[in-house]
């Protein structure tokens, strides 16, 4: 495994109504603030899905706009951290605040949470900047301001997820595959801001709510909290408890100027003669399932864990 930041990206299923909404506005700052107190975290990512691509996911009845009919929603969490053993301590020393926020939201879930973790394999994200941001970090004046086609302005994106399950000793050429697929999309298709692929290597016991059997049955909106915090004992690990799933899941983030472009190019895999090669032999020919590709868009973020990725 690499020495880059690992991410955390904590899934669940939401009833999109109103009161969702409302409810993660109220609750969601008070976990991000909270979960920042430790050292180890590095930033986050939340994404509300708004759509799925119809053609990556081979189903007629999809769309990319489907914000008001979709339902329930997938909501993604992506916190990143400088190893394991930092998030899974953020955790424990702050179980009960965690435990109270989150139960204050159980009435919109409708699965989850899951909270697999990921290294990343390959990125070529750009940075999130806000748009007054962008002169400054360029060395112009805002009177010298020209159009950058590379950085990711925040809330001003969509983002495509793809999973993709890969056959077992496929690892390594399926790697090499989407790093090749992705660069020539980089390269060729109009509106790809950036991508990054992430290998998942185990989950987090803690944060998917994984309790002792007294604490799952224990009845609590969030105020008293489990006694143990997981079926797992009370140590913090410094490797997820829970293993990686087999076979071998890896996501595909890419990162484009509209759901428009994003429902385009990815088609491009399917419609033009040169990627259809580069992408059937080396991504399609090692997949016990997928890929299928859901879009989300920006509810809040903090990109500068960005900066941290070397490769």
């Amino acid at each position: 495994m690499s020495t880059n930041p690992i991410i955390a990206i904590n899934q669940s299923k939401v009833a999109n109504r109103p009161e969702s909404y409302a409810t993660m506005m109220k609750v969601g700052p008070k976990v991000c603030i909270t979960t920042a107190s430790h050292p180890g975290f590095l930033g986050f990512e939340q994404l509300l899905q708004t759509g799925i691509h119809p053609m990556a996911g081979r189903y007629g009845g999809g769309a990319v706009d489907m914000h008001e009919t979709l339902n329930p929603i997938s909501m993604f969490q992506y916190t990143v951290w400088k190893d394991v053993k930092s998030h899974e301590e953020m955790h424990h020393e702050n179980f009960k605040e965690i435990f109270e926020l989150c139960g204050s939201c159980l009435d919109m879930v409708i699965e989850g949470p899951w909270e697999p973790y990921y290294e990343v394999v390959r990125s070529d994200l750009p940075l999130i900047m806000g748009m007054t941001d962008i002169p400054a970090a360029l060395g112009q004046s805002f009177a010298e301001q020209k159009p950058v086609p590379k950085v990711a302005l925040s809330a001003k994106r969509s983002i495509a997820i793809g999973d993709h399950w890969v056959m077992d000793g496929h690892e390594e050429d399926f790697e090499k595959g989407a790093i090749e697929t992705l660069s020539w999309m980089k390269e060729n298709v109009p509106g790809m801001i950036g991508w990054m692929i992430m290998k998942q290597f185990g989950v987090s016991a803690i944060g998917s709510f994984q309790f002792d059997p007294k604490g799952m049955l224990k009845a609590t909106l969030g105020a008293n909290p489990p006694e143990y915090n997981t079926n797992y004992g009370s140590q913090v690990p410094d490797k997820p408890l829970i293993p990686g799933q087999k076979p071998t899941q890896y996501l595909v983030h890419m990162e484009w100027e509209s759901p428009e472009h994003a429902h385009m190019g990815i088609a491009h895999a399917m419609l033009d003669y040169e990627l259809r090669q580069i992408h059937n032999e080396g991504v399609l020919a090692h997949l016990d399932k997928g890929p299928y590709y859901m879009l989300f868009g920006p509810m809040m973020e903090q990109g500068q864990w960005r900066k941290k990725l070397v490769f």
